[in-house]
């Protein structure tokens, strides 16, 4: 026994030990070898095509961008105690674009896969609903071909019909994906599928696909286990909808801000036809806000968990309720905060008794189902909006939500959005957000016309937080960070477009972070210290 430990030990120091790192820069070229940060490669797709168990792809600042094809395409595996890894360098912010012949802009097919720290930007500001329109109406006519440029997704996983390799093991985590036609981070025909701490939106607008801002899609079994494989946490998902008729239904669907859709039976096939998904999936302390379809929904998708979710105002384009399954068994609807838009539905009857809610707070909307510790009342946000900036779905202390979830096991989540342990009160708060004494507000984003972007990360944050801007010519830039009394605690000049704040000293809370380019305010940051 003593051999075999051993040897096993002995193999994990050897991946680790083998395992190379590469480097990408839009500044780079594909002659380097990528090894180091004075030599790195110039395209994402160069280092995955090196890439074995246990490397890392580290991504640098700039743009990486196609009009044919992937930007990236993941067909290498790794193995289960050696990831392959992509993910953006400590203090660097890359960005993937993709517009006219890309059906996906980052594809998926490879096991054992962690993709972490990216953004992902469509092409939406270049494209209409008219011409949208117009190229689904060309192709039902048969004049036409399917265009891509409507219809491009930022990431998906697997794929639709063969162009599946059936992947397992996929981790998507902070990054932010918006303004693709197509759908956000969709995964199809794969397994343990891990997608958290995003923030998705303003994605779907010009597809004819049916598409949403996550999507988990036909699961297969990779193996026989019935514990979680599926989880989809911790995300923000805003404006996600569909304007363009789905062109199997020829109407308008979908556009959720995340589905659990169809493990009932194989991709491909009707119900009752091969073999069911036997996993199960968690959704859990997601916040689904102004999408066109649902917040949250499981159709035709078994063994699914919905706990401290938060959703507001959807069904905007396709009339869903906020939170609800639709022709599913064994699903637990429980601890969620659901504050429907005006004249909407909160949730749907079950169609078996499988379909549990329970321990939910509804508002504004009418109620198809109440379980019997379900509560309607306002569930008192901080700050009402659907705009994702201004937003605040934290919970005042008067909210009836504080201290009223659900504390059987399995029935609420550990920690909150922003790692916030449950309990912080006798019992968990319901929703995304537990209420804490430390004075905290939502993240936002800063934008003006004439100084495109300020970005703030990581946020949360432990040690340091970076402050990435678009500095202009002469512009004198200084920042503010205000603790939750309004008191100054941090101030200095942003010296160069990146700029670097120690926070290790500070208590944990929120803190507010003004920005001023020659003493004018752009905006406003808000900085969790956790």
């Amino acid at each position: 026994m003593k051999l075999v430990v051993f040897f096993l030990l002995s193999c994990c120091v050897s991946l680790k030990a083998l395992a190379t790192n590469y480097y990408v820069s839009a500044s780079g070229t594909n002659t380097n070898d990528g090894k180091s940060i004075s030599t790195p490669f110039l395209t994402l797709q160069k280092a995955a095509d090196l890439t074995v168990a246990g490397d890392t792809v580290f991504a640098m600042m700039g743009t990486y961008n196609s009009t044919s094809g992937p930007v990236l395409t993941i067909t290498r595996s790794g193995s289960v105690h050696a990831y392959i890894t992509f993910k953006a360098m400590k203090g660097h912010f890359p960005k993937i674009t993709a517009s006219g012949n890309v059906w996906n802009a980052v594809s998926i097919n490879g096991s054992f896969i962690v993709f972490e720290g990216f953004e992902l930007a469509g092409n939406n500001a270049n494209l209409s609903y008219d011409a949208a329109l117009k190229a689904y109406t060309d192709y039902n006519n048969g004049t036409a071909s399917p265009n891509a440029n409507f219809n491009t997704n930022a990431l998906t996983i697997g794929g639709p019909r063969t162009e599946s390799k059936f992947p397992h093991h996929v981790t998507i985590r902070q990054c932010s994906v918006h303004d693709f036609p197509g759908g956000g981070i969709n995964s199809i025909q794969a397994d343990y599928t891990t997608i958290e701490n995003n923030l998705v939106y303003n994605n779907a607008w010009y597809m004819m696909y049916g598409g949403s801002g996550i999507s988990i899609l036909t699961p297969f079994n990779s193996d026989k286990l019935t514990t979680y494989k599926n989880i989809v946490r911790n995300n923000i998902c805003n404006t996600n909808k569909t304007t363009i008729p789905w062109v199997s239904l020829k109407k308008l669907s979908d556009g959720n801000g995340i589905i659990i859709d169809v493990n009932q039976y194989p991709y491909g096939l009707k119900p009752g036809e091969g073999e069911p998904y036997v996993g199960r999936t968690l959704v859990e302390n997601n916040v689904s806000v102004n999408n066109g379809g649902s917040g949250i929904h499981s159709y035709s998708a078994d063994h699914v968990d919905i706990i401290n979710n938060t959703a507001y105002h959807n069904g905007t384009v396709v009339g869903y309720p906020d939170i609800f399954s639709n022709a599913c068994k064994d699903v637990n609807i429980i601890n969620n905060l659901i504050y429907s838009r005006p004249g909407g539905d909160c949730n749907s009857k079950p169609k078996n008794a499988s379909e549990i809610y329970n321990f939910n707070v509804y508002f504004n909307g009418k109620v198809a189902a109440q379980g019997p510790n379900d509560l309607v009342a306002d569930p008192g946000f901080v700050n009402l909006s659907t705009d994702r900036v201004l937003g605040n779905f934290r919970l005042k202390s008067t909210s009836p939500a504080v201290d009223r979830g659900s504390n059987m096991a399995g029935q609420f989540s550990k920690t909150d959005i922003l790692g916030v342990s449950r309990p912080q009160g006798t019992k968990p708060d319901i929703g995304a957000y537990e209420f804490t004494n430390q004075p905290v507000v939502v993240i936002t984003a800063i934008e003006e016309p004439s100084f495109k972007t300020v970005v703030v990360a990581p946020n949360p944050v432990e040690n340091a937080v970076t402050i990435n801007w678009a500095e202009a010519p002469g512009a004198k830039g200084r920042f503010e960070l205000l603790n939750g009394s309004g008191q100054s605690v941090l101030n200095g000049t942003l010296t160069g477009p990146t700029h670097q704040l120690t926070t290790q000293h500070l208590t944990r809370g929120l803190y507010v972070l003004l920005i001023y380019r020659d003493d004018k305010l752009l905006g406003v940051s808000n900085v969790v210290r956790q």
